[in-house]
């Protein structure tokens, strides 16, 4: 791939190139427009100059989209990662990587039922931004409030990070209390009373 990068760089540069000396040549006057519109008419009609140019056309353009994909490729992926410079050279954290670490670390918490976690990164630092299932057993804001500071710190701890990180917390449910659930069956036991026997009426053999 690398190859044809370089390839397709090259042949964009003499293209320019090209371009630039023919239209230099052409507004200060130094070819006549009856021999271009001549040399344009002989490839019109030339079947095989026809071909080829068309050939080189079809190749420029795979060549662009080759390396416009190739840019979009590592933009992406500089999205996903986050880099370092160590003493001994540079070092990648992959996000994925951080994400599952939150995951982990949260999931530790007894009010978290399930979590979701999603990590992206801007000019202003690292935006962690989780989707909690609570258990109605704590105080909202103090289990949110918990788990910003431990994802936070661990955050940090674990990669080392200098630039600020925003750790943003959406509930999307509160499940109801499993243990209060259950009184009211309780309840309904209680007032329907003990079972009486019914006494066996019939005949034995």
């Amino acid at each position: 791939m690398k190859f044809i990068m370089r390839v397709a760089i090259r042949l964009f540069t003499v293209m320019v190139l090209f371009s630039s000396v023919m239209m230099i040549i052409f507004v200060f006057h130094h070819v006549r427009l009856d021999k271009v519109f001549n040399l344009l008419a002989y490839v019109y009609f030339d079947k095989t100059l026809c071909m080829f140019f068309a050939a080189l056309t079809g190749f420029v353009v795979l060549m662009n989209f080759v390396c416009f994909c190739q840019i979009l490729s590592a933009v992406t992926y500089e999205k996903k990662i986050i880099a370092f410079d160590n003493p001994a050279g540079r070092v990648s954290v992959s996000l994925t990587a951080i994400e599952e670490l939150t995951k982990r670390v949260i999931s530790q918490t007894s009010e978290v039922r399930e979590v979701k976690s999603k990590i992206s990164v801007s000019k202003k630092g690292l935006l962690i931004k989780i989707r909690l299932v609570l258990r109605a057993e704590g105080s909202i804001p103090e289990v949110t409030s918990r788990v910003q500071e431990l994802v936070k710190r661990k955050v940090q701890s674990t990669i080392g990070l200098d630039e600020p990180i925003e750790v943003a917390i959406f509930v999307g449910k509160i499940l109801p209390d499993q243990g209060k659930e259950k009184q009211p069956a309780k309840k309904e036991e209680s007032q329907k009373g003990p079972q009486q026997n019914v006494p066996f009426q019939g005949y034995r053999a």
